[in-house]
């Protein structure tokens, strides 16, 4: 999946794109780099299958759509768990 900046998101172009871009070296990162962004997309997701499907999204990149034809959530409610997620990772 590439890179497509979200427009109802509050974080600027180059912010979602470095998160985007972080989100897809998850094996490069440090383990406690991982679980903080564990937490995260468990605290923005409301079950543990939003929570998969949330991090398939992120973590995986595949597209909302596919996610959501294979777990039955809306693709318009797991693009509001990404943007929501987008604007509360922190940035160093």
């Amino acid at each position: 999946m590439k890179f497509k900046a979200m427009k109802g998101c509050r974080r600027p172009a180059r912010e979602q794109r470095y998160i985007w871009a972080l989100m897809g070296a998850w094996g490069s990162l440090t383990l406690d780099r991982r679980a903080e962004l564990r937490v995260l997309i468990s605290s923005v997701s409301g079950d543990s299958l939003e929570e998969r499907a949330l991090f398939d999204v992120l973590v995986r990149q595949k597209s909302p759509e596919s996610v959501a034809a294979r777990t039955g959530i809306s693709a318009r409610r797991l693009y509001a768990l990404r943007c929501r997620f987008y604007e509360q990772v922190p940035i160093r």
